[in-house]
């Protein structure tokens, strides 16, 4: 019995047996019963159950019945609060303990865990503006080097503007990322619709798919919305539907599928990734060199990161067939 009302039963039994026991010392030594000329018997049985075992049955059950009632009456208060905490936590924003919510003897409880709360939001408004003034910092010089590749031939600035446009990529990345975790999120967060962002990132990468010798389509299957920032969410999708272009056989058709739920996932026709080796890259970062050129690791780690603040989780699509895809839950009705 490790609850509060358990201790408070084992207390009450251990305080009656004990005030029992003094009890009746008392009516024994004051009606003389071990006196050479006690009283009869019958009448000792009455005397002790007289003056205490029925006043003290009363007093136990009494104190007992009020002394359950106001733990559950506070039991009820901290549930209510556990589920107001639990909601903010879904929602990824700050909670403070209402001063009068409960009990002054859980004061010093509440206050730590308000001054916990309150420094884990500073510290996460603080590392969103570092995120975002690293990012801004970041960007000049590859802005830079990108102007100074021309001067070099179209031949050997190919491959460069490549790798500085994937590094401009995986900042802005980095910063949605960083947003993604802001104490304020909740505020920021828009109804999405699978279906909608599926089809403008197809959209957007269609150029490059066609460049890559790969067809890219989309297909909508019962899809559900779901709150989250859109375009957190999009830069993940985008990596999903990148890194399968990279990896799918060329002629091949990579997927993008709206749904069932809230799930947005990326279908190849490559070999796909295993759960323990999609683990590996969301734990590690590690490259998936599987895929030409290998740069899956950091990027699935990103998107696995965002997913992640908006409650979900990336996951991969084997063994019903390869491919990765984005889980998360579906917004509750108004």
């Amino acid at each position: 019995m490790n609850s509060i009302a358990g201790r408070l039963l084992r207390g009450l039994l251990i305080s009656s047996l004990v005030g029992g026991a003094v009890l009746t010392i008392m009516v024994i030594y004051e009606y003389g019963l071990l006196s050479a000329n006690p009283p009869p018997l019958w009448k000792t049985v009455r005397e002790i159950t007289e003056h205490v075992l029925v006043p003290f049955g009363v007093f136990l059950l009494l104190f007992g019945t009020g002394a359950l009632l106001v733990v559950r009456r506070v039991e009820g208060q901290l549930k209510g609060i556990a589920g107001d905490v639990r909601q903010a936590a879904q929602e990824l924003r700050s909670y403070q303990t209402p001063p009068d919510a409960l009990p002054r003897e859980l004061t010093p409880f509440t206050e730590a865990v308000n001054e916990l709360t309150s420094r884990l939001a500073a510290h996460a408004r603080r590392q969103e503006a570092f995120a975002a003034d690293a990012a801004h910092e970041l960007k000049t010089p590859l802005s830079i080097l990108a102007l100074s590749l021309d001067k070099l031939p179209a031949e050997d600035a190919a491959p460069l503007r490549a790798q500085i446009r994937a590094l401009s990529d995986m900042v802005d990345q980095l910063l949605l990322l960083a947003r993604s975790n802001a104490p304020d999120t909740a505020q920021r967060r828009s109804l999405i619709e699978p279906d909608a962002l599926a089809r403008r990132i197809v959209a957007e990468l269609a150029p490059a798919a066609i460049q890559a010798g790969r067809e890219l389509s989309v297909e909508s299957d019962h899809p559900a919305p779901f709150r989250g920032l859109e375009e957190a969410v999009a830069a993940s999708l985008r990596t999903l539907i990148v890194n399968a272009l990279r990896a799918a056989p060329e002629g091949s058709e990579v997927i993008v599928r709206a749904g069932p739920g809230a799930n947005l996932a990326v279908i190849d026709g490559g070999q796909g990734l295993t759960p323990d080796e999609l683990d590996k890259l969301k734990a590690r970062g590690i490259r998936a060199d599987r895929a030409p050129g290998g740069e899956a690791g950091l990027g699935l780690a990103i998107a696995d990161r965002i997913a992640d603040s908006h409650g979900g989780e990336l996951v991969t699509c084997q063994p019903a067939y390869s491919g990765l895809a984005l889980r998360f839950p579906a917004a509750r009705p108004a």
